[in-house]
Order: structure tokens, then C-alpha cells, then sequence
């Protein structure tokens, strides 16, 4: 459970927005929504606990990660726009768990959307893509590696 929780952490993160149980089920393959909601509550449980600054929140059946109110006035200053769309940061999650899959998969498990997040995330040097036949193995560069301090 403990990687689940991780990736979970990592896509509420990175994503920014709000996200609902079916898009985590697709990012973990996690298949009962049941368990993977009890995943979300135990992290939700974590962070109360250790009382972090951060806290996962849910409203209508989505969940994200925030700044508590009692911190936000003091760290509002320091946030930035993204680099890249938050469709590309969802697909840029997904590739982060599944370095090296194919084009053809992706679209398969994200649907067709992910052809303009590719390109994106291509153009902005987290991916780069070699063909593999038909279509594309799609690789997360050094970039990445370093920008999400994987390196």
C-alpha cells in the first residue's frame, strides 16, 4: 500500500487540480474504487497525523492536495505557474510510474488527449520520444529526472 499511497501523493501533487477516483484507479491500476478510496483515506490520515502544512482534501467525489488556510497568507507569494498544462502534468504523472511505454499504451489507458501532452511535454524536454515501429517509445529525459529530483 505504501507505493500506492506514494503515487497517489505524487499525482495530487503534481497535478494541481481536483481528481476523482476513476483517474486514480487509471494511474495505480487499482481496480476496486472501494480499496483505493480506503488508499486516499489512509494518506489523508498521514498527513493529519504528522500535522503537515499540506492537506488532502475531497469535494464531490475528487480529491486534491492544498496548504492548509493557516499557511497560505505566508507562502502565497512564492507560487508559480507551471512550466506545462496540467493535462500534460496528468500525463507527465502517469509516464513518471511507467518510463519507457509505448505511444500506442498510452493512448490506450489515457485516451487520445495525451497526443498534444506528448508533444508538450516533447517540446518542453521531459520526454523524449524514439520510434518503436508504428509508434514511439517515450523515455523521461534528465530534465525531468532533475526538475522531480529523481536524480
Amino acid at each position: 500500500m505504501k507505493e500506492e499511497k506514494q503515487l497517489i501523493e505524487a499525482a495530487l501533487f503534481i497535478s494541481g487540480r481536483d481528481m476523482s477516483l476513476k483517474e486514480l484507479r487509471t494511474l495505480t491500476g487499482i481496480g476496486a474504487l472501494g480499496y483505493l478510496r480506503g488508499v486516499v483515506d489512509e494518506l489523508r490520515k498521514d498527513y493529519d497525523e504528522r500535522k503537515s502544512a499540506l492537506e488532502i482534501m475531497e469535494a464531490n467525489g475528487k480529491y486534491s492536495i492544498k496548504v492548509r488556510n493557516e499557511y497560505i497568507g505566508r507562502v502565497k507569494e512564492f507560487a508559480q505557474d507551471t512550466e506545462i498544462s496540467r493535462s500534460a502534468l496528468r500525463t507527465l504523472a502517469y509516464l513518471s510510474k511507467h518510463d519507457g511505454m509505448l505511444k500506442s499504451n498510452l493512448v490506450k489507458r489515457l485516451g487520445s488527449g495525451v497526443y498534444q501532452d506528448v508533444k508538450e511535454l516533447t517540446a518542453s524536454e521531459f520526454v523524449k520520444q524514439q520510434k518503436a515501429g508504428r509508434t514511439s517509445r517515450l523515455i523521461l529525459t534528465d530534465k525531468f529526472k532533475k526538475y522531480f529530483s529523481q536524480e
